[in-house]
């Protein structure tokens, strides 16, 4: 399994890749909206871990470009502040599902379990 994290904080990053690191998974990092996309384009990982805030491009406009661009992801929206709104906008533009963080690290199993190797994948048209 190929997950890739993109969150502007280093703290974050490292503490979301120890987890996933721990169950044997490959993870790749991105610090921003930009490096994200690149970062997918070129790994095509099977998930993507992505903060909602960040500076320059934020999770929403980097949202339409990943389900373009690596079509075989998922996208899981991290935030530690977002309203029901912003995770209804955000599944309605291709946002498998919305987290919030505080409550993420205990979910990473069952990322993997459902979103690893051996998965159905169906591709978003």
């Amino acid at each position: 399994m190929r997950v890739l994290i993109c969150d502007d904080e280093a703290d974050v990053r490292m503490l979301y890749r120890h987890a996933f690191e721990s169950h044997g998974v490959d993870v790749s990092e991105a610090s921003d909206g930009n490096e994200c996309v690149a970062a997918a384009t070129l790994t095509q990982p099977d998930l993507i871990i992505l903060d909602l805030f960040m500076p320059e491009r934020d999770g929403l406009s980097v949202l339409p470009d990943l389900v373009r661009l690596a079509p075989d992801s998922r996208v899981v929206i991290v935030t530690a502040h977002a309203a029901v709104d912003v995770f209804e906008h955000a599944r309605a533009h291709g946002a498998t599902t919305c987290l919030d963080k505080l409550g993420f690290l205990p979910r990473v199993p069952q990322l993997i379990e459902r979103y690893g190797r051996g998965t159905l994948r169906v591709t978003r048209s």
